[in-house]
């Protein structure tokens, strides 16, 4: 009796094994764009393989509500729970994705695919990931400088803000169109409706030698890989640091000593002219 027992034991235990290893649920992947732009679609995946098992349902989260169902067993197989924002493109989804419509800021949150095997194990995996419906700012960023001119050496300071959007914009620098490296030095505006401007200040010192006597400067905003745009460049001129004497003389001067002593002698002439004819006598 014992050896009965104990080789039933082992027979469970095998069977138990060969089925959790061949007909088992495993490398369950979800796949959530990371931003998207309010207005635009939103394709959510969720890839997993089955290895011999059958599937029983697929079940879609956003934040642990359900509001997407994919029972293959079931007629119609697919079913779609009224949850608020929520617009389901029940043509576009199956049971590895589910298609989203015309998104708002309020379906930012984290969004969860549970895949389950069907009998005898059911077994049952889930995964989440993050989303965030993006609204950009209505305008481009706008950028300014507290100097139209420099001279190699002086200390420029220039400012960048991006409008109100959600989330923040992060700011990017360029100047001679190389971007500025290591730049972190963002400030964010928070407003009470949930959005938020951006503002970046720019410090660089002019090269007192530089082979360019120009700088352009423009800023750039950016919100995830979902929106992009850029500001104006203004453009900073080098201006010699003593023009008068890298000129030697200024040009009024150096036309008051031409033109005097031309004027002088005229006037002379003008005034021996006149004597000559009122008084009838030459002057030698």
């Amino acid at each position: 009796m014992n050896k009965m027992t104990t080789l039933h034991s082992v027979f469970v235990c095998i069977a138990l094994h060969f089925i959790g290893t061949v007909n088992t649920l495993k490398s369950l992947q979800i796949h959530v764009p990371t931003a998207v732009l309010t207005g635009y679609d939103a394709e959510l995946m969720c890839t997993y393989e089955l290895e011999g098992a059958q599937l029983y349902s697929i079940r879609w989260y956003r934040n642990m509500i359900e509001f997407y169902r994919y029972v293959p067993k079931e007629s119609p197989a697919t079913k779609v729970f009224p949850v608020a924002e929520i617009k389901v493109d029940v043509a576009a989804s199956d049971q590895n994705r589910v298609v989203l419509t015309e998104v708002d800021r309020t379906l930012t949150g984290e969004y969860q695919c549970e895949v389950s095997a069907d009998a005898p194990l059911f077994h049952t995996d889930i995964k989440a990931a993050m989303m965030v419906v993006v609204e950009p700012p209505l305008t481009s960023p706008n950028v300014t400088s507290d100097r139209i001119s420099y001279i190699g050496g002086d200390h420029i300071r220039a400012n960048c803000s991006s409008p109100p959007s959600l989330p923040a914009a992060n700011i990017t620098w360029y100047v001679n169109e190389q971007m500025v490296p290591g730049f972190t030095a963002n400030h964010v505006l928070n407003y009470s409706n949930g959005y938020a401007s951006s503002l970046a200040t720019l410090e660089l010192e002019a090269a007192v030698h530089s082979p360019v006597p120009t700088l352009m400067i423009r800023c750039e905003a950016s919100i995830f890989d979902v929106w992009r745009s850029t500001s104006h460049t203004i453009v900073l001129r080098e201006r010699s640091a003593n023009p008068a004497s890298a000129l030697g003389r200024s040009f009024t001067g150096a036309a008051t000593e031409t033109c005097l002593p031309t004027i002088m002698v005229l006037l002379l002439q003008f005034f021996l002219q006149l004597l000559q004819r009122y008084s009838g006598t030459s002057i030698r």
